[in-house]
């Protein structure tokens, strides 16, 4: 949210892109499904040969094949992603010294991402190879026409949900209600949603402002349970005006650990569970409150520079033996089935988390983003 400046870290230079678009134009072109600088058939022939060549391939066979014209391509693999420093730098490193294949990082937030890969097609630029961000944000992209068709043999371990035509999910992160146990007690958190647009938590509050995807799927549940959308929208206002708005994920959790803040509605679970770790005085169980599943996906771009070693770095992230079981090792809930059994998730606690549709949020995305500016701007 907040306009077109994109800051992007590339191996450690920081970079500034400024967006040539208004606030107002960016939601526009976002939204819009008919974009200029829309892939052609001729910009994925390379990648569809790829594709093609490697669809009778046992999983090592295409490595081996990917591997060898990648290194012929001779271009390092530019990746963009919302993924933390920690974890991409810790995943590109191993990628790096198993395939001796460097990576050029972009990393930004997901909207800002998905920002820069629109201006990127608009003006013909090929920027990424492969693209990891959250599924809201690569499906408009996907409805420019940007993204190659999906390939991956990893495919058929990841959870349906997680399973698009051309992207892929690798992860999935649970907002939940998060707060400082030295100042509220479990008993003191809300026992509902409704709770907090009450006066008590005034002050206490920060709410994180990028979440959209979240804020429409809540609404679309309270509508199911009876709430008319004017009233679902009119308690995010409530509980804004309750709020100080906040930036970024881990920043709103760090200000919870200081004290600066009593509790947050939209924390990401498994920070919270590394932050406990270190002995933070942070929780969110139990929760009281519903919780949604945000999914975080790969695609590669239908006209990469190295299409080879974007595939194969898509492959590296959704194996189940090199980056899904990165993800359990750090508390995170991979996309692979079987492997979200040994991450810790809302599965743990008798949650059923809500999954909104992506595809339908998007269509009216204009109106999501706009209502979500009203919420944050009553904060």
């Amino acid at each position: 949210m907040g306009g077109c400046l994109v800051v992007s870290e590339l191996k450690g230079v920081i970079a500034l892109v400024v967006v040539a678009l208004i606030a107002t134009s960016c939601a526009e072109d976002a939204g819009d499904t008919t974009a200029a600088g829309s892939a052609s058939g001729g910009e994925c022939a390379e990648i569809q040969e790829l594709i093609d060549a490697t669809a009778a391939m046992l999983p090592s066979e295409r490595e081996t094949f990917l591997l060898k014209k990648a290194i012929e391509d001779g271009d390092n693999v530019s990746l963009y992603t919302e993924l933390n420093v920690r974890d991409v730098d810790e995943i590109i490193d191993i990628f790096e010294e198993t395939y001796n294949v460097d990576v050029d990082l972009f990393r930004a937030g997901s909207e800002d991402v998905r920002l820069r890969v629109l201006e990127e097609a608009a003006a013909g630029f090929r920027g990424f190879d492969l693209i990891e961000i959250e599924a809201l944000d690569m499906t408009i992209i996907d409805q420019k026409g940007i993204l190659a068709p999906a390939s991956s043999p990893y495919r058929e371990g990841i959870i349906e949900a997680g399973l698009f035509d051309n992207f892929t999910a690798d992860r999935v992160t649970y907002l939940v209600p998060v707060w400082n146990t030295g100042i509220f007690s479990a008993a003191e958190a809300p026992q509902s949603f409704e709770d907090f647009a009450d006066p008590l938590f005034s002050g206490q509050l920060a709410l994180e402002d990028s979440d959209v995807y979240w804020f429409a799927v809540m609404v679309q549940h309270f509508v199911e349970e009876g709430m008319t959308e004017e009233e679902a929208v009119d308690l995010f206002k409530t509980i804004a005006a309750n709020s100080s708005i906040t930036s970024g994920h881990t920043a709103t959790l760090e200000l919870l650990i200081a004290g600066q803040f009593g509790i947050t509605p939209n924390g990401y679970s498994h920070r919270v569970e590394e932050f406990k770790i270190e002995n933070a005085p942070i929780e969110w169980l139990p929760v009281n409150v519903p919780v949604v599943a945000e999914i975080t996906a790969v695609a590669v771009a239908c006209s990469a520079k190295n299409a080879a070693g974007g595939m194969l770095l898509e492959d590296f992230f959704l194996n189940p033996d090199t980056t899904q079981a990165y993800f359990v090792s750090v508390n995170r809930t991979p996309a692979n089935a079987a492997q979200q059994a040994e991450a810790f998730g809302p599965g743990g606690a008798d949650i059923v988390p809500l999954r909104g549709d992506v595809s339908a949020i998007v269509e009216d995305f204009q109106k999501w983003d706009d209502l979500w500016d009203e919420v944050v701007r009553s904060g």
